[in-house]
């Protein structure tokens, strides 16, 4: 059986270099390359792939949000993801249900592994290092004390300085030293993106 393929990438040079891949590998097709998701969208419509080939890098937006969109309009479809190496994207990959995540550095055989696993199984999830960015995340998750958690949910909700430390019993100086920890610690530097690392190693689930 021949596995039918749609790639998507905003780089010319990833586009070629993905099209590349595909040569002489008799039981894969690349119908079609796009430059963004909308017309990524559009030739998945035109040629049915099994699989559609993402990078995270799209001319119209982000590769991940495409692709958990493309999820939830084709449940049985295969969608791998190309991005940087990174944990947070790696666990986001997951979380959007779509069947793999590869770093751009891996070679060719791995990418091409990745189409094929896709295609066999597109409700799998598999990724390289997947066991080890499961095991980072449940050790970030000790790095934060209970108060500064407790700081993190209110930030969440969208309190002040003032309001939090109201709501937990603090002088406004106790709460900017808990943010100034929480942000060292995440690696992050206001409070937007605090939320967003915080969400995405799973450190807001529960208080």
């Amino acid at each position: 059986m021949t596995v039918t393929v749609v790639s998507a990438a905003g780089a010319t040079l990833t586009r070629v270099g993905i099209a590349a891949a595909f040569e002489g590998e008799p039981d894969l097709t690349l119908a079609g390359a796009a430059a963004s998701g909308a017309e990524a969208l559009a030739l998945l419509g035109l040629h049915l792939p099994d699989v559609v080939l993402l990078d995270l890098d799209l001319a119209d937006g982000n590769g991940l949000t495409w692709a958990a969109d493309l999820r939830r309009r084709h449940p049985a479809l295969g969608i791998v993801l190309l991005a940087a190496r990174d944990d947070d994207l790696l666990l986001r990959a997951l979380e959007a249900g779509i069947s793999a995540f590869l770093p751009r550095t891996e070679e060719l055989g791995a990418i091409l592994a990745a189409v094929r696993h896709a295609a066999a199984a597109p409700a799998s999830f598999t990724a390289p290092d997947l066991a080890g960015a499961l095991s980072r995340r449940r050790s970030s998750a000790t790095v934060v004390s209970p108060r500064e958690r407790e700081v993190l949910h209110l930030l969440r909700d969208g309190l002040t300085v003032p309001q939090i430390a109201a709501s937990l019993g603090l002088s406004e100086s106790t709460v900017k030293t808990y943010l100034a920890r929480i942000y060292d610690k995440l690696g992050v530097t206001g409070r937007e993106q605090a939320v967003t690392a915080a969400t995405d190693r799973g450190l807001l689930t529960q208080v």
